[in-house]
């Protein structure tokens, strides 16, 4: 159930140490098919018209932004909050993935700057915004199963009391 190469990486290490402390594997498997995943963790949050939606709050620095962008082929992409040091240039690898970036809080300007030439770029200015703005695109599109993907890589205390809140 879970996205990204990090999460198999994480089944495999958990894997392991089950096994070293005599846990049977298929009790091992029924524990994978069962787990959900955790909240604001690439979470598949909804699937309206069409449109998935996945909050990866959690994703507070570029990072773990990474992780995310490295999932979907092509993202409608919510970004911003109050940035670490560093900010997104380490994403660069990712912009071609990018049907555009919907930017929010404290960090835009900073963003916009470095997606310019990159990525096309929605000064979306709060969440609430973001998502209306991201949706209507992405059904727009015409691509098959879009994805908009909340994965700030930021803090979220411009706008929101934790990464919780804003997811």
């Amino acid at each position: 159930a879970l996205a990204g190469k990090h999460n198999a990486q994480n089944a495999a290490a958990a894997y392991a140490a089950c096994r070293a402390l005599n846990i049977d594997a298929r009790t091992i498997a029924a524990a994978f098919n069962s787990f959900p995943g955790l909240p604001h963790r690439l979470e598949r949050v909804a699937t309206i018209e069409g449109v998935r939606f996945v909050n990866d709050s959690k994703a507070t620095n570029a990072n773990a932004a990474a992780q995310a962008l490295a999932v979907y082929p092509r993202i409608y992409w919510i970004a911003g909050g109050v940035a670490k040091e560093g900010g997104i240039e380490e994403l660069s690898p990712f912009f071609p993935r990018l049907a555009r970036a919907y930017l929010i809080g404290q960090s835009a300007g900073d963003f916009a700057d470095v997606l310019r030439d990159k990525a096309p770029v929605t000064m979306a200015g709060n969440l609430e915004a973001a998502v209306k703005l991201a949706f209507a695109d992405a059904k727009a599109s015409g691509e098959p199963h879009p994805v908009v993907l909340l994965s700030p890589a930021c803090a979220s205390f411009d706008q929101f009391r934790s990464y919780e809140d804003r997811g």
